[in-house]
């Protein structure tokens, strides 16, 4: 659910995975391999990549509705 946020987020900012690799450090391979789900991604990851996009990363987690139910991202 949050690589998707992710990679939704790098679709409107008009970047590539390339690019997000380059700018966070995080290896290409590896970038691919955590935006698939084949690899959990850090609290580090996770905060490079909000930094790299501009955004809050709490704009990349699931909100959690008032049934405890996930929501989707916070906008």
């Amino acid at each position: 659910m949050v690589a998707r946020t992710i990679v939704t987020a790098l679709n409107n900012a008009r970047r590539s995975r390339r690019w997000l690799s380059d700018t966070t450090g995080i290896a290409y391979s590896t970038l691919r391999r955590k935006l698939h789900g084949d690899v959990d991604l850090s609290v580090t990851d996770l905060a490079r990549i909000a930094a790299a996009l501009d955004v809050s990363p709490a704009a990349l987690l699931p909100r959690i509705d008032s049934t405890g139910e996930v929501a989707g991202p916070e906008r």
